[in-house]
């Protein structure tokens, strides 16, 4: 026993210190294995190393266009809360999934798509409520594009262009907040889209112009014509010390927006809170409307009328929305200044929008909001914490497109506290908290005039 410790230390030894021979011809010469054996091993080594050789030939090498390929998504898991006065207290649990991919074959051209959860009818919310008896969800098309951004090709030193056609998250500029106040952050718009960057430094005092401009088709019609949005954007960036502060100014110019309105009386999921005119010449607005619910018994049928030659009673008819009684030319402007403290995780930013609506037909036609941030979500263990103040009037801007989350139901005619507060939990994941205190600021008939609370919880895991 002792004899076969001695060699296997032997054996140890030899094989670190003696690399140019191969270990059976070392036990052979040893006499440790006969000279068949010795053999026998060093033929099965070379065996297998001639079919390792053989199986690693053998995989496919990866297609170039697989280099093209990014991969993005993100799943939140969402608990969410509403208090107020005079209703019931209700916990609503949801899940949004998004999915998609970017191909960009060369530094010109880019093509996307993004798949998302949620309703189809609804153009502001890829939320999916946990409901319907564990029936399948859907699964929607969010974003397909074409992206060019010609330079090389015509003999610039940049991409001075960008065009985009398709459907797409909204292009412009917005301020860093946590709610949005003209657009949803979850809308995407269909038609088309220009930049012209005149300015695109990373260092100096100038580090962004850009004119921005786009063309968003939300109603065919082959008869009347498209209905759109026309908008135009202005943005700079500039270094101010070792402060970051962009600005932006837009114009966003609605054409035929009364479609919008006709639309919900087939698109339940269409949130209009803006001033409309029911077909019983009804003028409503500063709420959800549903004219399912207006009329005499608000089963949204006129009243029963009596044919003065027959007598006969002719049964009410269903209301409708016929149009809003205001246009839409949404003028926006807005910006944010990032501010350093010395502490990499705590840089403090603060932030403001405007909008004004100067085609309202009647004042309720602004909106703004403003806050600040402190801290930053990027690397596990970073903590955030943001208050902003908002206030929408009723037809400041489209109730459809606006926030979603905004208040008890989104839309318009509500004033808001917003607290939020994030962590990093690690990386990929985050865990982030927003309340709104909110309440209306005209009070309507239907709406409760009752301070609303709203609190989101969300875990957020994305790659």
């Amino acid at each position: 026993m002792k004899k076969r410790l001695v060699w296997l230390s032997v054996v140890c030894l030899l094989a670190t210190t003696a690399a140019a021979r191969d270990l059976e011809d070392i036990l052979k010469d040893k006499k440790v294995i006969d000279p068949i054996e010795a053999n026998e091993a060093k033929a099965a080594k070379e065996r297998a190393q001639a079919a390792n050789e053989k199986a690693v030939q053998s995989i496919p090498a990866f297609p170039d266009w697989l280099k093209m390929v990014t991969l993005f998504g993100d799943v939140r898991i969402r608990n969410e809360d509403f208090f107020r006065k005079g209703d019931p207290d209700r916990n609503r649990d949801r899940f949004r999934l998004r999915f998609g991919a970017t191909v960009k074959p060369s530094d010109e051209l880019q093509m996307g798509f993004k798949l998302a959860s949620g309703n189809a009818s609804d153009p502001i919310s890829n939320n999916q409520t946990f409901t319907d008896e564990f029936t399948f969800k859907n699964i929607n098309i969010a974003n397909a594009y074409l992206k060019l951004t010609p330079y090389k090709s015509i003999g610039l030193d940049r991409p001075w262009v960008t065009l985009m056609g398709g459907k797409f998250d909204v292009p412009m500029y917005v301020p860093p907040s946590p709610n949005m106040l003209v657009y949803d952050k979850d809308l995407t718009p269909e038609g088309f889209f220009e930049q012209l960057k005149a300015v695109d430094e990373k260092d100096g005092f100038l580090r962004t112009v850009a004119l921005n401009a786009g063309q968003w088709i939300f109603q065919e019609n082959s008869k009347t014509g498209e209905a759109a949005i026309y908008g135009v954007q202005g943005v700079t960036s500039m270094a101010l010390g070792d402060a970051l502060l962009s600005l932006a100014v837009a114009d966003y110019k609605y054409v035929d927006p009364s479609s919008i309105a006709v639309a919900r009386n087939t698109n339940t999921a269409l949130s209009i809170t803006n001033t409309v005119t029911l077909s019983d010449g009804t003028v409503v607005g500063g709420l959800p409307v549903d004219p399912t619910k207006a009329g005499p018994k608000k089963d949204g049928m006129t009243a029963p009328t009596v044919d003065p030659t027959t007598g006969a009673t002719i049964p009410g008819k269903p209301i409708t929305i016929t149009k809003f009684n205001s246009e839409f030319n949404d003028l926006n402007a807005g910006g944010d200044i990032l501010i350093p403290t010395g502490l990499p995780s705590w840089p403090v930013r603060l932030f403001g929008d405007y909008v004004k609506n100067t085609d309202a037909t009647g004042s309720d036609d602004q909106g703004y909001q403003g806050g600040a941030t402190i801290g930053t979500n990027k690397d596990p263990g970073d903590l955030f914490f943001t208050y902003a103040y908002e206030r929408l009037e009723t037809d400041a801007v489209v109730s459809a497109f606006s926030d979603s989350d905004f208040g008890h139901d989104g839309g318009t005619n509500t004033k808001a506290h917003i607290l939020q507060a994030g962590v990093v939990v690690m990386k990929n994941l985050s865990l982030i908290s927003t309340a709104w205190i909110d309440k209306p600021i005209n009070n309507v008939s239907g709406r409760s005039s009752e301070t609303d609370y709203r609190w989101q919880v969300d875990f957020i895991g994305k790659f």
